[in-house]
């Protein structure tokens, strides 16, 4: 009787808070604002790489990788011994590289075309949302000035004392990045 009567006031809570986040949408303050931003980072992320998966060869991307990661090899190694061997089997395969890092960059950035805007929308909404007194997230402890630079600052936030309280765009990037190298790598995006 005990284990049903806290299974129900359990989940009378999770409903309770449930719904005064959704009357509250979008949250302005933390935690679920740090959660939401990072939920839509990883829409995104995930959305980018299922278009980058759709629309690259990734046998094609696997070879021109591995030339590129040989030719770059080649390089560091000719610089460091000097070898005048290396550095003419080099040069003569420096145009053929050049074309091979071009189609390279080509195939990478084809998908950002078509992601670029959606990026940008979702930018726009995060920055009329995010602006003015709404916190995006809470580091919980002050930084020095010097790391600090321009992704946050040091305030006072009820609740939390001094604490860092980062740019939404930052705390949007770090999510970004965090999933989208996940995802890329599970879809085979970053060959070794």
């Amino acid at each position: 009787m005990f284990f049903l009567n806290f299974v129900s006031n359990f989940l009378v809570e999770m409903l309770n808070t449930f719904l005064t986040t959704l009357a509250a949408f979008p949250p302005r303050q933390p935690p679920l604002s740090s959660i939401f931003i990072l939920i839509v980072a990883f829409f995104v992320s995930l959305g980018s790489t299922l278009i980058s998966r759709y629309m690259i060869d990734i046998d094609r991307l696997t070879v021109l990788t591995r030339e590129t990661k040989k030719h770059n090899k080649m390089r560091m190694e000719m610089m460091r011994t000097a070898d005048t061997k290396l550095k003419l089997k080099y040069e003569r395969n420096a145009d053929k590289m050049k074309k091979l890092q071009s189609e390279l960059t080509s195939m990478r950035m084809k998908p950002l075309l078509i992601t670029f805007l959606p990026l940008m929308i979702f930018f726009v909404l995060l920055s009329n949302i995010y602006r003015g007194e709404a916190i995006p997230a809470v580091i919980p402890f002050a930084l020095p000035e010097a790391i600090i630079l321009r992704i946050g600052s040091n305030t006072y936030v009820e609740g939390w004392g001094k604490v860092f309280r980062p740019d939404y765009v930052w705390w949007y990037f770090g999510g970004s990045i965090t999933f989208g190298s996940i995802f890329q790598k599970l879809a085979g995006l970053q060959p070794d």
